[in-house]
């Protein structure tokens, strides 16, 4: 007999933050590379199991959203605002959906972004989310 389960890190995060991003910027979202003059990227990080018992389990995820924009080799003020600004945005968007139950549907809980890496490289500016929630499945 098949089990029944649910892909929680994709179902229930990955598109989540999809819907979030999607609805909040008009950036691409990827998930091989960056491409064109600006994108997200999202990648899978991290599955810690917190607490487990006979009605379900709790787990944090760890996902990687970055933030790329072509700068051309040039790197200004205003280069690091966007870069910046978009960064702060993300940080927000997700601090307002701490706890995220679109339509009253429980999708995850302590919802934050853990820390902001930026770098430059050749020719672009880049910001590395570090997006962590928690996520109770009940059997």
């Amino acid at each position: 007999m098949a089990i029944t389960y649910e892909n929680v890190v994709f179902d229930r995060v990955i598109e989540s933050l999809n819907t979030l991003l999607g609805n909040e910027f008009s950036i691409p979202i990827r998930y091989d590379e960056h491409k064109g003059n600006q994108s997200f990227l999202i990648t899978l990080g991290e599955d810690e199991l917190v607490d487990y018992n006979s009605d379900g389990q709790t787990r944090i995820y760890s996902i990687a959203i970055s933030y790329e924009v072509v700068s051309g080799g040039e790197y200004n003020k205003n280069h690091i605002k966007q870069v910046s600004e978009t960064a702060e945005r993300v940080k927000r968007l997700i601090q307002d959906n701490t706890a995220y139950s679109p339509s009253d549907v429980y999708k995850w809980h302590d919802g934050r972004i853990e820390g902001i890496t930026y770098s430059m490289g050749d020719d672009m500016l880049h910001a590395a989310l570090d997006f962590t929630c928690t996520v109770t499945e009940v059997n």
